[in-house]
């Protein structure tokens, strides 16, 4: 019976993680048509669901599924399965149906992580339980349809704390002073506060956010491994690249939302959201992806210097996207998404490619 319960969990998950990437295709597919990217006889999306595609197709279900995958239990693979159903159901314009399994995931996430900080109290649980639970109310704004702009902090609140938390855990060999916990924890409660204040007074809090954010990511350089472990190889080095470079456009982002707010559309807006999404998640998504993916597959990615042409290219192409934004210039902002788009796709096929075509070393056989 066991053994049973184990191959639906191994099959559910492999169905799930497969949802997650397609729900990353699709969200990119989006995003490329936002720019005005035409593709004849390819089937229509509405460019309008790049957000939420991005959001809750990709990002949520990944998270969820990695956390339910922590836990195996049948119960907790509910969260990526109702984001893939919401996910599908709101693509072919069901969306009575499709908000519904937005709100389960979304409930369910919060319920995973309140789980698991019931069964470990510590500062960093908390930290990604509150990251759930910004996404919940992000997602029921957008359900009751309100507009992106007003619930758009809530959804970058989502990813961003789920990373803080797990920098806070994996940095635990640094001994972080008990004042340097106390104050990291208390920079993060007042900007989970500023979120809100955002409802009633948009510009001041927005200022109060960047500033809190800003001192987030001095906080991180300070305290984080990746000082130590840039001077290392392969994929510690890269991960400590990778993890620097993103707080360093954290504090960009704080920067230029203390000099023009969170505009309601345009082009700040989009640089300010691209600074957060691409910039820093991505930027975390491909220095934890040598510990995502051996957790998720049982298997090691070898190692390969090709992994520094993406990195590079993401970040190249970002600055070229802000500073189109910046200047207004529609052109230079176009070619720097697809940039990114393509630094992405090319870092998604050298892990298959590494994966598929060079010998990988279980995870479970490393010591």
């Amino acid at each position: 019976m066991n053994m049973n319960k184990t191959k639906l969990l191994d099959l559910f998950f492999g169905i799930l993680l497969v949802t997650a990437g397609i729900g990353l295709l699709l969200g990119l597919y989006t995003g490329l048509i936002r720019m005005g990217l035409s593709m004849p006889g390819a089937f229509e999306l509405d460019a309008m669901a790049h957000g939420p595609l991005m959001i809750n197709g990709f990002l949520a279900t990944l998270i969820s599924l990695e956390r339910g995958a922590a836990l195996e239990k049948l119960w907790s693979y509910i969260a990526p399965f109702s984001f893939f159903l919401a996910t599908l159901l709101l693509m072919t314009g069901y969306a009575y149906s499709g908000g519904f399994f937005l709100l389960l995931g979304s409930l369910f996430l919060v319920i995973i992580m309140g789980y698991l900080c019931y069964l470990q109290s510590v500062v960093h649980h908390y930290i990604m339980a509150a990251g759930a639970v910004t996404l919940l109310i992000g997602n029921v704004l957008f359900i009751i349809n309100e507009p992106v702009f007003e619930l758009i902090g809530w959804w970058i609140a989502f990813p961003l704390l789920t990373i803080f938390g797990e920098r806070l855990e994996m940095n635990r060999i640094m001994r972080p002073p008990k004042k340097a916990q106390h104050l990291f924890a208390g920079l993060i409660a007042a900007w989970i506060i500023s979120l809100a204040i955002i409802h009633f007074h948009r510009d001041l809090a927005w200022l109060i956010n960047s500033l809190l954010l800003i001192g987030v990511a001095a906080w991180l350089i300070r305290f984080d491994v990746a000082r130590r472990t840039i001077k290392s190889r392969e994929w510690t080095r890269y991960s400590a690249w990778c993890l620097l470079t993103g707080y360093g456009w954290l504090i960009i982002g704080g920067i230029l939302g203390m000099i023009h707010g969170l505009p309601a559309a345009g082009y700040i807006y989009d640089a300010l959201l691209h600074i957060f999404f691409v910039g820093f998640v991505f930027s975390m998504i491909f220095a934890h992806a040598s510990i995502i993916i051996p957790s998720l597959t049982g298997k090691l990615v070898p190692w390969s210097r090709y992994f520094y042409l993406p990195f590079f290219l993401l970040h190249g192409f970002l600055l070229i996207r802000v500073v189109g934004d910046l200047l207004y210039v529609t052109d230079i902002r176009i070619w720097g998404s697809y940039g990114n788009v393509a630094a992405i796709l090319l870092f998604l096929g050298g892990i298959l490619f590494q994966l598929t075509f060079k010998r990988s070393t279980p995870a479970f056989s490393q010591t």
